[in-house]
């Protein structure tokens, strides 16, 4: 992580709290392949169509993925995911 993505969220107040940035969701998602090698396929589709629909929430387009659950930062206007939600849908899309 570079030097401004650690100081965005520090900024943001993302430390110790329920919501992840992208990089944080992404990060995870190659943590869960890494634990899972059998998967990896399955894993790498995921992170696809996360950056995928992230990128939609992005331009402004609707949410495809009901289960990830979004909010927009008050200040940095950055999409914000919940890391319940993330769970969720990680542990349906890799079980």
């Amino acid at each position: 992580m570079g030097v401004r993505s650690a100081l965005r969220k520090e900024l943001m107040g993302l430390q110790d709290s329920s919501l992840l940035a992208a990089d944080d969701v992404r990060a995870l998602l190659t943590q869960a392949i890494k634990s899972q090698p059998e998967k990896s396929e399955q894993g790498f589709a995921l992170i696809s169509r996360f950056n995928d629909n992230h990128s939609q929430l992005t331009s402004g387009e609707a949410n495809k993925e009901r289960l990830l659950q979004h909010q927009t930062h008050r200040l940095f206007k950055d999409i914000l995911y919940t890391r319940q939600s993330v769970n969720n849908w990680l542990k349906k899309h890799l079980n």
